[in-house]
């Protein structure tokens, strides 16, 4: 049967895989980490190839963040999980943030929350020129938050493997999701190291470790999203140049699923992130993603075999997101 679900647009997506895991707001207190602690998901790798660890590398910069005096530029920032970087950035005392959209109408709302601040920019991030043009007009950059995403078509087959008539939308969405903040983090991580050091920070989202099959383009564009991101975290390890992903649980925007109640808003999302920079973290655990872990470790095919059950019973189903 052909069915039509209603896309969640650019901002919020993260949340969708997250609210439909169960990953809930975290336990108060608590701070962004990785998933296993200290270590992440990737974390032992040495051990497993009997490896010796390696020592503290002697030339490595510091790598912790603060948001006070940064020059931020934020994708996708015209509402949801990017608007809400943008409200805490200007409420730590960044000095200038550029919020990026693709439609520049959506803008003026943003700048404002204070014009002075706040400067407006046009960015589709699949677009060469336009991403090009974004680095020329923010050339004091110190801290690159990659948000803007794409979850998929809005016709559900088409998120899927094996029922899409082409694979086509699921590259646009890998072009969006893993490639496009690529090419930007290639674009910034010149001018950061230039301007003295900073951050990159990529949004990710629960659905990066496990496949949310109602949106299975999407769940595999995160998955490619993260090792992309320890790739540029490996080559940027000897500069001043803090690169970070945050896997997102559940934020409650106007993209969360059908009947959502349990979540953080996008503000105390970005207080998380913000927060697990200061303190240097490179896997942030946001918006009640580390029970998500919890879950997924304690029994892993228990875990997929729920959601493959929820699949077929109760599909996740997005409001209308116009």
């Amino acid at each position: 049967m052909k069915r039509r679900e209603v896309v969640a647009g650019l901002a919020g997506a993260a949340s969708i895989a997250g609210i439909a895991a169960g990953a809930g707001p975290p336990a108060a207190g608590a701070v962004g980490g990785s998933p296993g602690g200290s270590a992440g998901p990737g974390a032992g790798a040495g051990d497993a190839a009997g490896l010796p660890a390696a020592p503290p590398a002697p030339g490595r910069p510091p790598k912790r963040f603060d948001a006070r005096g940064c020059v931020a530029l934020v994708t996708g920032a015209n509402r949801g999980v990017g608007l809400g970087f943008v409200e805490v950035l200007l409420a730590r005392g960044a000095k200038r943030v550029y919020a990026t959209g693709r439609n520049p109408r959506n803008l003026p709302q943003v700048v404002a929350l204070d014009p002075q601040r706040v400067v407006p920019l046009t960015l589709d991030v699949t677009d060469e020129a336009q991403r090009r043009a974004a680095a020329a007009a923010a050339p004091d950059v110190t801290l690159l938050i990659n948000n803007a995403a794409y979850p998929g078509s809005e016709v559900a087959a088409e998120r899927r493997m094996l029922s899409a008539a082409s694979l086509d939308d699921a590259r646009r969405v890998m072009d969006t999701n893993c490639w496009s903040p690529a090419e930007l983090a290639r674009l910034f991580v010149p001018l950061i190291v230039r301007n003295g050091g900073g951050a990159v920070v990529n949004i990710l989202s629960v659905g990066a470790y496990f496949c949310l099959p109602e949106f299975s383009s999407y769940s595999i564009s995160k998955a490619a999203a993260a090792i992309m991101t320890a790739g540029l975290r490996a080559e940027t390890d000897r500069q001043p140049v803090l690169v970070s992903q945050v896997v997102t649980g559940s934020v409650l925007t106007r993209a969360s699923p059908v009947g959502t109640r349990n979540g953080v808003t996008p503000v105390q999302h970005a207080e998380e992130v913000l927060d697990a920079l200061a303190q240097g973290e490179t896997e942030i655990l946001a918006a009640g993603s580390r029970g998500f872990f919890e879950r997924l470790r304690a029994d892993p095919k228990a875990f997929e075999r729920g959601v493959i059950d929820r699949f077929f019973s109760n599909p996740v189903r997005i409001a209308p997101y116009g």
